[in-house]
């Protein structure tokens, strides 16, 4: 690995590590006081808010939560449908 290589590795992981959103910031963005789910269900959220954020910027978020709430509502009905 050469050492421009080595540069750019280490800005992906600044920003990276920048971008990183906080469950209360994520509950903040989409404007609810709780968040259920499991552990892993709360980390896949904070990474799906998160990304959007990187992508597309908070005003996004912030203006479209009720979609991306209802959006994360039809996706964990999908996600916990039960043949019982």
């Amino acid at each position: 690995m050469g050492a421009r290589e080595i540069r750019v590795n280490q800005v992906k992981e600044i920003l990276i590590a920048s971008l990183q959103l906080g469950l209360e910031e994520v509950k903040n963005l989409l404007g609810v006081d709780t968040v259920d789910g499991t552990q892993r269900q709360v980390e896949r959220l904070c990474r799906w808010v998160e990304r959007l954020v990187e992508t597309r910027g908070k005003a996004f978020v912030l203006e479209n939560r009720r979609s991306l709430l209802d959006q994360l509502d039809q996706h964990m009905k999908l996600k916990t449908k039960s043949c019982c």
